[in-house]
């Protein structure tokens, strides 16, 4: 859900700091206010191509920046694959475009990319209007609506994990299916990589041991006088620190005897004093303690080199060398009996398939049933959109289905959601042929279309924001009001954003803000204004009356506000 929005030097916009809330956020002012150049910032944060004409005139670099709240689980695994991380569930973006022609993406405050802030924007948003119905254009998002309108999302969880399964399975397959030549040659490199890293036979924490071993040999003159120099002030000195430290103690425990405050110390001198011995007693026999050969030095640089071998070529510590190890030797198993392994994999292949097809056929069969309905419940939502001559078919894409005999891989009919292809295909007035959406509707028949299709499918794909400009186009009266509970409906569960003219469109809104431009030092400006009480009466009074407003308009304005705040769902 988009919370923040930030604009500088955009079209005429010089600079401008937004807040958005949950709900449905009407944007209303006079035509050419401006207003579709806030969808086209917001269009911009979802990954839309910019052109140097949208900096400001006479302006080096336009910046749009955006904070959303992340609800969507998709949004933090598709980061989190890219590299980025995202903090308390919030989503920071920032647009930069300049008069040159050139522009940045940043993500969280990082450089990104433009296809990565593409791919972000279909999760974070849809828009709807003039020239952007991405979601509704893109055929893959016809048969989630349709499965989210029937509910069938268990069955959709059940074949995506068959699925899965059946990939997995396929994979092995196809790495035992080579020739004798290429198992023999991967073979012989399994072999050798298995025997190289078992022969060198590592034992957990061995390199760390030999490091701190080569250290104290590499430094063993330093450690010999270090060791003695700790001697000698410890004992040998004049004073020593043992016999000053003995001195210490029997003046605790004469005074402990005039006050006793001070026996509470003599215990903890004495656990210190004990220390001291073993310290000093280390100190004495560190030196002869340590093999301090060069052959032993050699023997540690040639098993260190050894493990740099290794590590070179499987793996960055000696933990994932022996991972790799492991994974080698069951490769190994496998192509020394890929055959037996191939028989089993065939058949275990062939009855996940099959389980996979049964399924897929009844939830094929299922969605037949449901696109009838949906095309039903389509045409009541058209008829009270003023859309009553359009109609919506559910078209199926049929594929062949070869027999199970003959697979030894996936069909490519098959896919994570089943086997059917769907398109919605509309005819604008009855007897027409079906043709695809975006060959027949216009812009705003295009945004009545899905706010009809999120109303009835939109209800499992919340966290959304939802943006709709001109859906009133070739609306208004009884249709208008209908058009902005339906808005309101949808604001239940996704962020709507909504530019309209009409003020029974407006009236459904829970926040509402006005678009206006004025001249500022001679130069032009695009201002937005929160409204609120008087001042949203106001503009709904303009939206009705034009620029001359009498209390009648204002009259009307209250009792659309008043009626519209006690409204329940729009009627189907």
């Amino acid at each position: 859900m988009l919370r923040f929005m930030r604009i500088r030097d955009f079209a005429l916009i010089r600079s401008l700091e937004i807040e958005f809330n949950e709900g449905l956020t009407v944007l209303t002012g006079e035509t050419g206010s401006g207003k579709s150049i806030l969808v086209d910032a917001f269009g911009l944060l979802a990954g839309s191509r910019s052109s140097p004409e949208m900096v400001r005139s006479n302006c080096d670099t336009a910046v749009i920046e955006g904070a959303f709240s992340v609800e969507n689980k998709s949004v933090g695994e598709l980061l989190e694959s890219a590299g980025f991380e995202l903090e308390d569930d919030l989503l920071l973006i920032r647009r930069e475009i300049t008069a040159g022609g050139r522009g940045r993406v940043f993500v969280n405050n990082s450089l990104s990319t433009l296809s990565l802030l593409k791919s972000l924007g279909s999760l974070l948003a849809d828009i709807h209007g003039q020239q952007d119905h991405q979601a509704l254009l893109d055929l893959a998002t016809h048969l989630k609506w349709l499965d989210r309108f029937a509910g069938n999302t268990g069955e959709t969880g059940e074949l995506r994990s068959r699925y899965g399964g059946l990939r997995d399975i396929a994979r092995r397959l196809e790495a035992l299916a080579m020739d004798e030549q290429e198992r023999k040659r991967l073979l012989d490199i399994l072999r050798f990589q298995v025997e190289e890293i078992r022969r060198a036979d590592i034992r957990a924490g061995e390199k760390e041991e030999l490091e701190n071993e080569r250290s104290v040999l590499a430094n063993r003159e330093k450690i010999f006088a270090l060791a003695s120099e700790t001697q000698r002030l410890l004992y040998e000195g004049e004073p020593s620190l043992a016999g000053l430290f003995d001195r210490i103690m029997r003046l605790v425990q004469q005074l402990a005897e005039f006050d006793a405050t001070w026996a509470a110390h003599v215990e903890g001198l004495r656990e210190s004093q004990y220390r001291l011995e073993d310290l000093t007693l280390v100190a004495r026999d560190y030196p002869g303690s340590i093999d301090f050969t060069p052959e032993r030095l050699d023997q540690i640089e040639r098993r260190l080199a050894d493990f740099d071998r290794l590590l070179a070529k499987y793996g960055k510590s000696m933990e994932e060398v022996l991972a790799f190890a492991d994974r080698s030797e069951k490769r190994l198993l496998e192509l020394e009996t890929s055959d037996d392994w191939s028989v089993r994999l065939a058949v275990e292949f062939e009855a996940g398939l099959k389980e996979y097809l049964d399924r897929a056929e009844m939830l094929s069969s299922k969605r037949h049933k449901d696109a009838l309905r949906l095309e039903r419940e389509i045409r009541k939502e058209f008829q009270t959109l003023a859309m009553e001559k359009m109609e919506l078919g559910v078209h199926f894409h049929l594929r062949d289905r070869p027999t199970v005999a003959s697979y030894r891989q996936i069909p490519a009919f098959c896919g994570p959601d089943g086997v059917d292809q769907i398109e919605f295909l509309l005819a604008p007035n009855p007897g027409e042929d079906m043709r695809p959406l975006s060959r027949i509707a216009s812009g705003g028949e295009l945004s009545r279309i899905m706010l009809a299709i999120k109303t009835l499918c939109g209800g499992g794909e919340g966290g959304k924001t939802l943006v709709f400009d001109e859906i009133d186009a070739g609306i208004g009266g009884r249709v208008a009001e209908v058009v902005g509970k339906r808005l309101r409906d949808v604001s239940s569960h996704s962020q709507v954003l909504c530019v309209t003219h009409l003020p029974q469109i407006a009236a459904h809104a829970r926040n509402h803000l006005c678009v206006r431009k004025e001249t500022l030092a001679g130069r032009t400006e695009t201002l937005v204004e929160p409204l609120q009480g008087s001042a949203r009466v106001e503009e709904l009074a303009r939206m009705l009356g034009g620029e001359v407003l009498t209390e009648t308009t204002r009259r009307h304005a209250r009792e659309m506000l008043a009626h519209a705040s006690k409204g329940g769902k729009a009627p189907g």
